[in-house]
């Protein structure tokens, strides 16, 4: 016992003398800081000094009456928070002490299914320290846990409080259970001092979010441990330099079955996530590439609103934050309503009902000392994430920043700009692919869809299909009809010209109805996403999805051109003379009128002037 403190006393003096030095030399003492801190780490979780910090926490789960005991047992340097209404670390005990004789984790029912990962301790394994983001947080996309069985509750006489425990005292950690907006249940642990009273460090608070069910005790003792040992990491790498620091932490196995602890820290104050492992900034781009050092703020700033939108507890809007907020809609309302080629992630009825909202939270915003409700939180983080977002895939604030959204800020292949696949069915599709190329080139720039116009671009093309079916129903009525003509019969091949439009008319309605369906399910922008990015992803995607576009189209005019192919049969192999001499003219005259449109909407592409202007330049020469 004697020489393990005198041992714990001099690593805790190497420790502070390689932070010392490594704040001066920075990177060169970085190596020896982290062994000394490992060495650190290891020491302490196996000396006396846990010894005692965990038998005083047994002595208070047993005995709740002792006066001696402390309220959080994670750390030597961990105690309750001394800056909030100014409360001393021993009446802040007696509350806990009252708390804890209140309400215990395993008295709380509950009809779910709780996720514990306490077989890991017992076997002595710790969990798995894995860094993840704030768009990781398993919130929406696990798998219900609620048990479909019947309850059998009783109700006692005069009961009228039916409420959740507002506090979770699970011994190391107080927690207190927090209702999302959306109606989900998380828990925020009290603000809790950081600080090692061997080595002159910044004090930081420090506030624990957690989706685990922390009611049960294993979990809440696990998400302590881990707790210890990244606080530990953070302070020996001199990464706790912000006064308030958050940290989420979700419990959860591997496919080998090996207990995770995913986390990631908040820095409020910078609007950032850090970890205290190597992490791959790769997870954060998506589909943007060509990122530098200096542009991954937005992302970042992006997954720190998103850590927003899913603990917005506890959290206040200063008058900045609002006045932010509400230029970068602003800016957004005026170039949407000025420019067809508008970045903004929203239309203009979404931004002037935006703005509404923003205006409305102005009286609340500027009231002194006021908090906002988790609602405001979340609808301000909502908005800022998607607009920090529309800036890091837009290059915000870089040389090469895209400023429209069918500009492209990378380098294009030339052989792209051929498209032969298009140009060799534009002959057979009456150049409908060329049409949807181009609309798809202003909608999906550089792997990325900005809303707004892919709305626009879907709302178009289902008005499109809804017409072509109706057309393609038209058609194939005329074709059925025209068919029962007794004339028909007596003309093999203007029948087999109506069988075929009526294949193509049918083929044309079914086509349409099929496309139309599809294109209603990619209304999200996250859909419509992985609907482009699967598309697409051969070598020519973009022209196959133009092709796939044009079908209804190019269908329903191939079954007028046989419907217009028998007419004609039906005209020209009469043997009458007179017939041939008043039809013929009419025939040639539709067809110039047919022509005529066509050939006017082929117009050559900007500066190659047109066959006149080229004639008209050769004969002047």
């Amino acid at each position: 016992m004697h020489y393990a403190g005198r041992l714990h006393k001099l690593l805790a003096v190497l420790r502070t003398m390689v932070i010392r030095l490594s704040r001066q030399l920075s990177y060169p003492c970085y190596i020896l800081q982290r062994i000394i801190g490992i060495l650190t780490s290891r020491f302490l979780r196996s000396s006396t000094v846990y010894a005692s910090a965990s038998g005083r926490r047994e002595c208070r789960e047993q005995c709740s009456t002792a006066s001696n005991a402390s309220s959080v047992a994670i750390l030597p340097s961990l105690y309750p928070s001394e800056f909030e209404s100014g409360r001393s670390v021993s009446h802040h005990s007696g509350h806990t002490r009252a708390l804890a004789e209140s309400s215990h984790p395993e008295e709380v029912e509950s009809n779910h299914v709780s996720v514990s990962i306490a077989t890991s301790l017992q076997d002595g394994t710790p969990p798995i320290l894995k860094p993840m983001t704030a768009s990781d947080v398993r919130r929406y996309s696990k798998k219900s846990q609620i048990q479909r069985t019947d309850t059998d509750f009783m109700i006692s006489p005069g009961r009228k409080d039916f409420s959740i425990p507002d506090k979770i005292d699970a011994g190391d950690l107080i927690w207190d259970c927090q209702i999302h907006p959306h109606g989900t249940l998380y828990f925020s642990s009290e603000q809790v001092t950081w600080k090692d009273p061997e080595m002159e460090t910044t004090m930081v608070q420090i506030t624990v979010f957690t989706d685990s069910d922390v009611r049960k005790q294993s979990n809440s003792d696990v998400i302590a441990t881990c707790m210890r040992t990244l606080l530990d990491q953070a302070q020996i790498a001199g990464h706790l330099e912000d006064t308030l620091t958050e940290l989420t932490i979700d419990l959860s196995t591997n496919a080998r079955g090996e207990p995770e602890c995913k986390y990631y820290f908040v820095a409020p104050d910078r609007r950032v996530l850090f970890w205290e492992d190597d992490f791959e900034a790769k997870h954060l781009f998506g589909e943007v590439k060509g990122v530098t050092s200096g542009h991954i703020k937005y992302a970042m700033e992006a997954e720190y609103w998103m850590h927003r939108e899913l603990y917005p507890n506890d959290c206040k809007i200063t008058p900045e934050l609002h006045r932010e907020l509400q230029a970068m809609i602003l800016h957004a309302y005026a170039d949407t309503i000025f420019s067809e080629i508008s970045l903004a992630p929203f239309d203009t009825d979404e931004l002037q009902r935006a703005l509404n909202i923003v205006d409305y939270l102005n009286g609340i915003v500027n009231k002194p000392d006021s908090t906002a409700n988790d609602q405001y939180i979340w609808a301000y983080a909502r908005l800022m994430r998607m607009f920090t977002r529309a800036r890091f895939s837009n290059f915000y604030g870089e040389i090469g920043a895209r400023l429209g959204t069918d500009h492209t800020v990378y380098a294009e292949d030339n052989y792209l700009d051929k498209r032969p696949i298009v140009k060799l069915f534009n002959i057979v599709l009456f150049g409908s692919p060329s049409s949807h190329v181009r609309k798809i080139d202003s909608v999906w720039v550089d792997q990325s869809v900005n809303r707004p116009r892919w709305k626009m671009f879907m709302n178009g093309l289902t008005s499109e299909w809804s017409g072509l079916a109706i057309y393609s129903t038209v058609m194939l009525a005329v074709d059925i009809s025209f068919l029962a003509v007794p004339a028909i019969s007596e003309r093999p091949s203007a029948q087999i010209a109506l069988y075929i439009s009526s294949l193509w008319s049918v083929a044309s309605l079914v086509v349409s109805a099929l496309l139309a369906q599809s294109g209603g399910q990619q209304d999200s922008i996250n859909r419509a996403t992985a609907f482009m990015t699967r598309m697409t992803r051969s070598l020519h995607g973009k022209e196959n999805l133009a092709i796939i576009f044009s079908l209804p189209y190019a269908l329903v005019i191939w079954g007028m051109v046989f419907f217009f192919l028998a007419l004609s049969l039906v005209i020209f192999l009469s043997a009458n003379v007179t017939t041939w001499c008043t039809v013929g003219p009419a025939w040639l005259l539709v067809i110039g009128f047919i022509a005529w449109p066509v050939w006017a909407a082929k117009s050559p592409p900007i500066g190659q002037p047109t066959s006149s202007l080229w004639i008209r330049r050769k004969l002047g020469k």
